[in-house]
């Protein structure tokens, strides 16, 4: 009696199987969506492209139609949280940021696609580095500026020169933790430098780093980031721009080497046993 109890319930459990796997197969490619307040990030589930909405009405950042990727952040404007976003294709913008001003979406681009190699941009989005000590500061040093997720404000500084690119006469490295200034690290002809900027006062302070500098630190990184590029490239995985591989290593030295501290100059950068000053015939 307990056997033919036993073939009842195994007989029964696959009866119910078998419909389930029916119902299942019956069942359309339900969209996944995410809310976040008033927005709203939709993608089937086999889809890698996501459609945004505010509102129940249809957003398109900047234009662009393929949106791959969405973040909220800390901050809100509104009462809405912020989204970071990477939109790609011909009509994208690259990494954006999304908030809310006078009741409809607002976007503002933090890392544009690279026109002249947009394959390279859209594999690997910048996302931004969270700074050394302050995860909630985001650096793009390849285009000079940061992201507070905090506050949502983007930060940049008044430096002279191109500090943007592949290879900008000045990377950004770190921000002050007022906001206010930014440390620069210049490497031209190996001739290593940093330089402090103010939000829109110019330059608040310089430092010359040992001539040894380049050869002791950031020739090494260089060669280790060309040699993880070398690696990914035959595994056929893994990040493979030795330039975006060298800055981050840049940007971990920074942090670990120099620290910001507060004298009569206001906010200067110190490491290495020295300290940036204000430059000759400027007043703090």
């Amino acid at each position: 009696m307990l056997s033919l109890s036993l073939c009842r319930l195994a007989a029964a459990a696959s009866l119910l199987a078998a419909v389930w796997s029916a119902a299942q197969a019956q069942t359309p490619n339900m969209p996944v969506v995410r809310q976040y307040g008033d927005f709203a990030v939709t993608n089937g589930r086999y889809d890698a492209l996501l459609t945004l909405s505010f509102r129940r009405h249809g957003y398109w950042p900047g234009g662009a139609r393929e949106v791959v990727e969405v973040r909220p952040i800390k901050a809100t404007r509104e009462g809405q949280p912020m989204l970071l976003a990477f939109t790609k294709g011909y009509t994208g913008q690259g990494t954006i940021l999304i908030g809310v001003q006078n009741g409809e979406p607002l976007m503002r681009p933090i890392s544009p696609l690279q026109r002249d190699n947009m394959v390279r941009t859209e594999r690997d989005p910048e996302w931004g580095v969270p700074q050394p000590g302050r995860p909630e500061l985001l650096l793009f040093p390849r285009d000079g500026r940061a992201l507070d997720t905090g506050t949502g404000e983007l930060l940049w500084f008044d430096v002279p020169g191109n500090v943007s690119g592949d290879y900008p006469r000045a990377m950004l490295v770190s921000v002050s933790p007022d906001g206010r200034r930014g440390a620069y690290l210049t490497n031209a002809l190996t001739k290593v430098g940093i330089i402090v900027a103010t939000r829109d006062d110019g330059v608040a302070g310089v430092l010359a780093l040992p001539p040894d500098t380049y050869q002791r630190w950031l020739k090494p990184l260089s060669e280790t980031a060309s040699a993880q590029a070398s690696a990914a490239i035959k595994a056929g995985k893994g990040r493979t721009d030795s330039i975006r591989i060298r800055r981050e290593l840049e940007l971990a030295w920074f942090g670990q080497q120099f620290q910001w501290k507060q004298g009569k100059n206001g906010l200067q950068v110190t490491g290495l046993g020295l300290i940036s000053a204000p430059p000759e015939g400027k007043q703090p």
